[in-house]
């Protein structure tokens, strides 16, 4: 069980079955330290809110019974490598994460020009973690350029519990060989990744059962997993 948890979709994210507190209830339960919410930006098509949405978090406590809050986002990255949301939008957010999704202004347009999409929002200094890079919706990217953007722009690549399930959908081999792939860049350039349990329900929060499974085989090792380590991560986030 992980004890941050910073990948976590409300009722707001429009597909996903539980609200903040419930989480919050929940993440007692199951003794976390940290949780964050990261309810998709604006543009996505089910998504229920707008910019309003992230601006107003800031009104939830930093730590209600015990529970550290952190305020975030999963934003959309578009074709141009720009997100859905203004500066203003998520200044005062505690991090924003972004990834490819199917419905918000990316257009396929082969590998070459997905991956210089992706790396275009790495550099922007925008985001702090890129969601799911080994699975980039159905949008084929250069695994290797971009682990080696995101390691050389300081944005933490996220090993997305969801991809890794088999409760929901087929574990394909090209998943576990991306995502192997990404994490042999990350060792190279003694970095560190996050586990995001990329929840849609409470029963999912912090459950990282499934990267048990398949750790030793992708390369991943404790020491490599920032999660564990709140003061370094909070630090590369710059939260106080």
């Amino acid at each position: 069980m992980l004890k941050i948890d910073l990948h976590v979709h409300t009722i707001a994210s429009g597909h996903a079955y539980n609200t903040i507190l419930e989480y919050i209830n929940q993440a007692k339960k199951n003794r976390m330290k940290i949780i964050g919410f990261s309810d998709h930006g604006p543009i996505l098509d089910e998504t229920v809110v707008s910019r309003i949405y992230f601006w107003e978090l800031q009104r939830i406590p930093k730590i209600v019974d015990g529970i550290r809050i952190l305020k975030g986002v999963e934003a959309n990255i578009n074709s141009r490598g720009g997100i859905d949301l203004l500066e203003r939008d998520v200044k005062d957010l505690d991090y924003i994460m972004a990834g490819v999704h199917k419905g918000a202004d990316f257009k396929e347009r082969g590998v070459k020009k997905n991956t210089e999409s992706v790396i275009n929002a790495i550099k922007s200094g925008r985001i702090n973690i890129l969601s799911h890079p080994f699975k980039m919706s159905s949008y084929e990217t250069d695994i290797a350029a971009v682990a080696e953007a995101a390691c050389e722009n300081n944005v933490l690549l996220e090993v997305n519990i969801a991809y890794l399930s088999d409760k929901w959908i087929k574990i394909h081999p090209e998943i576990l060989t991306g995502l192997e792939k990404m994490i042999k860049i990350v060792k190279k350039h003694k970095q560190k990744v996050i586990v995001g349990s990329d929840a849609h329900s409470i029963w999912e929060l912090g459950d990282d059962s499934p990267l048990k499974k398949i750790k030793k085989q992708v390369g991943l090792t404790d020491d490599m997993i920032i999660n564990n380590y709140p003061k370094e991560l909070f630090k590369l986030l710059k939260i106080k």
